[in-house]
């Protein structure tokens, strides 16, 4: 394990008395921990913890004033990491279905694939807007484009405090294939619970990637992916740790660095993780270096 910076008790609501399910309170727990960590980096937006809770409370208020109620789908079809992270949680505040698409799919896919989920709210890419609009509006949805300004505006969305119970095995993400099929025809989805979700970050952040609090992750892995989930977004929130994508063109081709934290002088490089999202067997080997040395996995899929 990872020593006791970090301790994963029993995530709680709000007021501190009654157990959750809910995979948001692990952001919630973190942002209460360490509100002034950085949470999420992406080109020039940094954001601390306690901004990630802020916007993602804006986005659950939102969604709650747009009729959303628990067990309805949200489709985030965006590549803006800050603004994905608050929608993420928003959605999962408010006891909905994060329906997670990757906006590259192009326009027929990503229409095809949020007509299956049935999604109430889009929330898409400025570009992929258009296409999407049309077919989310004729089923009585709302599709909400999310360009540069969009998160100013969340700001004077009405705020959501709170958390929605939800049961461990109630599905909290569906995900799909990050590629469209050859021969027409479309990929299976596939429905993950919070419970599993949460315990695949738990192991992601003690036996793969041994991250503490103030570690920062840098990853070429896609955000919506499901190693994008379990190896980056949902391990790092859990972990207090930093979440950095880069692109790949600009990784050396390294899928995966670790800074850790000041002061770990005995660092654990992390297992590889193959492109189906185990890790390789044993956990990585004790490696004596000084602190802030990158720990690389490079065999991590994006």
């Amino acid at each position: 394990m990872i020593g006791s910076p970090f301790a994963p008790s029993l995530v709680i609501d709000p007021t501190g008395k009654t157990e959750m399910s809910n995979l948001a309170t692990n952001l919630l727990n973190t942002a209460s921990r360490y509100p002034c960590h950085p949470a999420v980096r992406w080109n020039q937006r940094s954001w601390t913890y306690m901004d990630l809770e802020e916007h993602s409370s804006h986005i659950a208020g939102g969604l709650l004033a747009h009729g959303v109620r628990p067990g309805d789908r949200v489709a985030i079809v965006v590549d803006d990491v800050p603004a994905f992270a608050a929608l993420y949680y928003g959605a999962l505040r408010v006891g909905a279905v994060a329906v997670l698409l990757d906006p590259e799919l192009g326009p027929e896919t990503i229409r095809h694939r949020v007509e299956v989920a049935g999604a109430h709210v889009v929330f898409a890419a400025e570009e992929g807007y258009g296409p999407l609009a049309p077919v989310v509006g004729a089923s009585n949805g709302l599709c909400v484009p999310v360009g540069p300004a969009f998160m100013e505006q969340v700001v004077f969305w009405p705020r959501c405090p709170t958390l929605v119970r939800r049961q461990g095995d109630e599905p909290a993400v569906v995900l799909w294939p990050s590629t469209a099929p050859a021969g027409g025809g479309d990929a299976q989805s596939l429905e993950l619970g919070h419970r599993t979700l949460r315990t695949a970050a738990l192991r992601a952040v003690s036996d793969i990637l041994v991250l503490s609090p103030g570690d920062t992750l840098l990853t070429t892995m896609p955000i919506h992916g499901l190693v994008g989930q379990t190896c980056g977004l949902n391990a790092t929130v859990l972990a207090g740790a930093g979440f950095v994508q880069i692109d790949s063109a600009d990784s050396n081709g390294v899928t995966m660095e670790i800074h850790r934290s000041r002061g770990r002088m005995g660092v654990t490089a992390p297992a590889a993780v193959s492109r189906g999202g185990k890790s390789s067997s044993g956990r990585g080997r004790r490696r004596r270096s000084q602190a802030n040395v990158p720990q690389r996995a490079g065999s991590v899929a994006g």
